[in-house]
Order: structure tokens, then sequence, then C-alpha cells
């Protein structure tokens, strides 16, 4: 198999990363607020335990997927510094550190899931944990988004208006992790909304963009 049909699956990998989350998030249903009642949250996890089962699965296969778009990324950025793996470096280690505090969130939602009648009243601590974990994410997400499209920017390996998107991505998890991790109210949740939606968007542009710059990508 030549280097371009693996440049293209690395295009594929990323839309599915991105359509596997979306479903991944719906079959979760809308989460309770982080203030809800303790009854409250626990019947989130009764009633949806096979969602938040399945936002674990898919995102763990989503992973795979992502990984693979990574690498075709890290090659363009490579390329872009020369070989000199600086920002490209920090944006490997951001989006690991992200992509870890995203799965560990989402194991501890599943594991309450797989017996919700025996949390009780412990169900708004790991309710708790699993949001902050979430919002934590967005840490090392920012940092994978800021090196990335600085780069981009500077090296004009995307479009400027595809790299701001990344920015302003990146801008709203920053938020969302210093207001998920000091507050229980909506707004962290609300702004790693936002930052998912532009990361989600910027995922997608970039996949566009390494599978039209591949060799024979129409064929």
């Amino acid at each position: 198999m030549n280097d371009s049909k693996w440049a293209r699956y690395a295009a594929i990998g990323g839309v599915a990363f991105v359509v596997l989350n979306i479903v991944g998030a719906v079959l979760s249903g809308s989460p309770p607020a982080a203030n809800a009642s303790a009854a409250k949250i626990a019947k989130y996890y009764a009633d949806k335990d096979t969602g938040l089962k399945a936002t674990l699965w898919l995102g763990g296969i989503g992973s795979v997927g992502l990984v693979w778009w990574f690498g075709s990324l890290w090659r363009r950025m490579s390329r872009a510094e020369a070989g000199a793996h600086r920002l490209s470096v920090v944006s490997l280690v951001g989006l690991g550190l992200g992509g870890a505090l995203f799965m560990a969130s989402a194991s501890v939602n599943a594991s309450v899931a797989l017996h919700p009648a025996d949390v009780g009243e412990g169900a708004r601590v790991f309710y708790t944990l699993s949001t902050v974990l979430l919002s934590a994410s967005g840490f090392g997400l920012a940092i994978h988004l800021f090196a990335t499209n600085i780069l981009g920017l500077r090296a004009k390996m995307f479009p400027t208006w595809l790299a701001w998107v990344g920015v302003v991505a990146g801008l709203a998890f920053v938020v969302s992790a210093v207001l998920g991790s000091a507050t229980d109210n909506a707004s962290g949740l609300a702004a790693g909304l936002v930052g998912f939606i532009g990361w989600s968007v910027w995922v997608l542009g970039v996949s566009f963009g390494i599978w039209s710059d591949t060799p024979d990508a129409a064929s």
C-alpha cells in the first residue's frame, strides 16, 4: 500500500473521530447540571447507563482514528518546522494529555453506569469527578490547538480562517478548564461545548486538507 492511501485513511480517521464522538454525546443524553442533586444524578446514571458505556466505547474507537489522523498532521508540521519538532512535539503532548483525561472522565461515568443502584449518594461525587476530568482535558486540547495553529498561521499549513477556528476553540477549552475545575455551575460545560464544536470543525477542515492535498485523492 502506497503512502498516499495511508494519508487518505488518516483523513478518514479524523472524520470518523468527530462522527463517533457526536454519536456518543447523543447516546449519553443531556447531562444534569454540575450542582444537581445526588438523586437527579443517580437517575441520570440509571437512565443513560447504556449510552454512557457506549460513549466510552465510541470514544476509544474514535481515538484510534484520531491518532492515525495526527500522524499525517505531524508530517505536515515536521515539514513546516524543517524537522526541528518544537511545536509539533508540544502539539502531540497536548493532544495526548487531553485525550487521556477525556478517556478517564468517560471511564468514571461508564464505571458508575455498570452498577448505578450501588452508588446512592456517592453519585454526585463520581459525577463531579468526571466533569472535572472532562474540563481539565481542555488544558491539553488547548495546548494542542495553540501549538498547531500558531505553526499553521506562520507556515500557512492551512487556510487562515481554519487556523483561527482552532485558536478560538483552544480559548474556549481554557475557559472550560478553569471554570469547570473552580465552580459547579453550567458555564464550564457550556464553554467546553463551544470548544468541542470548534475543535470538531477544525478537525474536519484539516482532514479535508489532508485528503485534497494527497496525490491521486480523486481516484
